[in-house]
């Protein structure tokens, strides 16, 4: 008899989805934490929530969530912050397509190794979005623009018990035994 294939990809071969209903409320909610009036210091340190629902539900549904959602999600918070139209869009494309891309592996590790993969996705989508800003001609907002990629990935592991655990008790209350 051969041994079961317990890699990431088989387990998500084997769970059900979670419900598009949860996965939308996910984002609605967090549209509503970014859309909180947050102003000085606080706006600076304000993690994108959008950003952190995007990437988890694209590591965890990438058959629901892919670039598509990316991009009309980064239009959305571009309208809603007042950015030039498409700066947030690239930005959580390329964080998409960095996630789409290290699916495997991430999921492969443990909840502080994913949060320290996910970091690198949101600094390097938080610097593209810096470095776009000075091809503009804005000014360089100092070191402070990693102190909301860090906080984004800090909130990866609360984010994860949040969004994973209700569908995991979903999928196996619904499972006949």
């Amino acid at each position: 008899m051969r041994a079961a294939d317990l890699t990431p990809v088989a387990r998500d071969v084997m769970k059900r989805p979670a419900g598009l209903g949860f996965i939308f409320t996910s984002f609605v909610v967090a549209y509503l934490l970014a859309a909180l009036p947050w102003s000085g210091w606080t706006l600076l340190m304000r993690p994108d929530f959008v950003l952190l629902a995007l990437v988890f539900w694209t590591l965890h549904e990438p058959r629901m969530i892919g670039q598509g959602a990316a991009f009309a999600l980064g239009l959305l918070m571009d309208v809603s912050d007042s950015m030039l139209l498409g700066e947030h869009a690239l930005e959580y494309v390329l964080a998409v397509y960095l996630a789409q891309i290290l699916r495997v592996r991430i999921l492969a590790f443990t909840l502080p190794e994913q949060t320290l993969h996910v970091a690198g996705i949101y600094f390097l989508s938080a610097s593209v979005l810096v470095l776009l800003n000075l091809v503009l001609g804005s000014d360089f907002p100092g070191f402070t623009f990693l102190v909301s990629p860090a906080l984004t990935a800090l909130l990866w592991a609360p984010a994860s018990w949040l969004l994973y655990h209700p569908a995991v008790r979903r999928r196996r209350s619904e499972s006949p035994t």
